[in-house]
Formats: C-alpha cells, sequence, structure tokens
C-alpha cells in the first residue's frame, strides 16, 4: 500500500509543509510516498507550494504567481527553507521506490509537471491530480480537463482525479469512476469520509481497474478502516502511524 506524507509530515509542525525537510521527516517516519502541490512564480517556474500566497508559510507576502522565482528564494519557511521548485524536488526524491503525487493547483501546471516528470525520466514515480474546476478552492484554477491535455502530451505520465463529496455525491460514485476510465486516469483521490459513507466505491473502483488513495487521514481508527477496505494508498499528515494500524 502507498503511504503517502501529506505535503511532508505537516504533523510535526517544526518541519513545515512542502518543504525538503517536511519530505526527509515523511520517509524517515515510514512514508513510501510523497504528496506535494505545484504552482507556477511569475515567470513560469513550477514550484511546490500549497497556498496562492506565500504569506501563510514564508516570512514573505504575496501572491507566488506575481513573484519572480530568483525573488521567491529570497524568502525563507517556517523551519528555515526555501520554497523548492519541483525539480529539485524530483532530483531529491525521484528514485524508484518513492512515488510522488503532485497536484496542480492552477490551469497549465499539468503540463508543466508532465514535461518536467518525462524529462527526468520519472513516469513510474510520478502522478499527477488536480480537483475539477467546479470543485476548486477559491485560490486554485486547475481542472480534470488539464490533467487530459497533459496525458495527451505524455501519455506515460499517470494521472488521477482528485474530488471532493460534494462532487462525488453530484455525480454518483460510479459516473466517478467511469470520468476517472474514459480520461485514461490511473487512480480517484476521494476523501475518507466519503468512503466511510460509500464503501463499496472501493470494489467499483478496482473492478474498473482504477486504484484508490483517500485523503487526508490522521486518526488511528480511520486508518485502520480504510486498510480494511482495501484501498491502495492514504495520504495523511503523520506517516508514521500508517504504519502502526
Amino acid at each position: 500500500m502507498l503511504k503517502f506524507g501529506h505535503r511532508g509530515a505537516p504533523g510535526n509542525p517544526r518541519y513545515g509543509e512542502n518543504t525538503l525537510k517536511s519530505f526527509e521527516l515523511a520517509l524517515t517516519k515510514g512514508a513510501n510516498a510523497l504528496e506535494l502541490d505545484v504552482r507556477r512564480t511569475k515567470d513560469g517556474i513550477p514550484v511546490v507550494i500549497h497556498d496562492e500566497t506565500i504569506d501563510r508559510t514564508t516570512n514573505g507576502s504575496g501572491k507566488v504567481g506575481d513573484i519572480l522565482y530568483r525573488d521567491l528564494k529570497l524568502f525563507q519557511t517556517d523551519n528555515g527553507e526555501t520554497i523548492p521548485t519541483f525539480a529539485r524536488v524530483l532530483a531529491r526524491f525521484g528514485e524508484k521506490f518513492i512515488f510522488i503525487n503532485a497536484e496542480a493547483k492552477e490551469a497549465g501546471v499539468a503540463q508543466e509537471i508532465g514535461r518536467i516528470t518525462r524529462a527526468w525520466g520519472a513516469e513510474k514515480n510520478v502522478i499527477v491530480s488536480a480537483f475539477d474546476a467546479d470543485d476548486n478552492d477559491p485560490d486554485s484554477s486547475s481542472s480534470w480537463k488539464d490533467l487530459t491535455k497533459m496525458k495527451k502530451l505524455y501519455p506515460n505520465v499517470p494521472i488521477a482525479l482528485l474530488a471532493t463529496t460534494k462532487k462525488i455525491k453530484y455525480l454518483g460514485y460510479g459516473e466517478f469512476i467511469a470520468r476517472a476510465k474514459e480520461r485514461y486516469a490511473h487512480a480517484i483521490h476521494p476523501p475518507y469520509e466519503y468512503v466511510l459513507e460509500e464503501p463499496d466505491l472501493v470494489n467499483v473502483a478496482h473492478s474498473a481497474w482504477v486504484s484508490v488513495n483517500v485523503w487526508t487521514v490522521n486518526s488511528y481508527w480511520h486508518i485502520w478502516r480504510m486498510k480494511r477496505l482495501g484501498v491502495n494508498g492514504i495520504i495523511s499528515d503523520f506517516p508514521e502511524r500508517l504504519w502502526l494500524v
């Protein structure tokens, strides 16, 4: 089973999130996979950060998309690092035994992730995920269409459809899985709360040869329950707990 450190290991706050040290800590604590978020700077460099702005996670302020990468490097994260580029993370952790889920946060970023992944020869180590346009946070603009475009350009890079409970209930989980199949998605990424409500989603997805990776599971009981249901991967702020259940 894939054991994803969600943005690294943010359950250990002094290590921050989406930083090299946080990713290293996640692997030290037993993760065999990493989950991270990708946006672009003003000059188009894909960098690893969740928020639209750098205010929450660094000593600077402003929107990522308004800052040149050379200037972004001047700001430090809570644990004294700089915001890494996706290429740097891939160079550091893109080994064959480490799997990386790169969530595209903006329109067009999925294609950039695919381009870099192919350039590094890491198609077996990276999966690109995104929420649909009508299911995003207000500060995100990615979509399932973006994933489809990326897949056409880089067919060997796998994709996963992220969705909230609201989106899956609107579609019905059968249709959610069908849309993943028609886009040649390797996996779906539903919230674990929905899987608790509709556990048969896992069996239906597996019968369609679609993997199920759930987010974000932090309690021991919910981790145990997800394992019992046979999910393929669990994304957690506390990757060490994924081994203890």
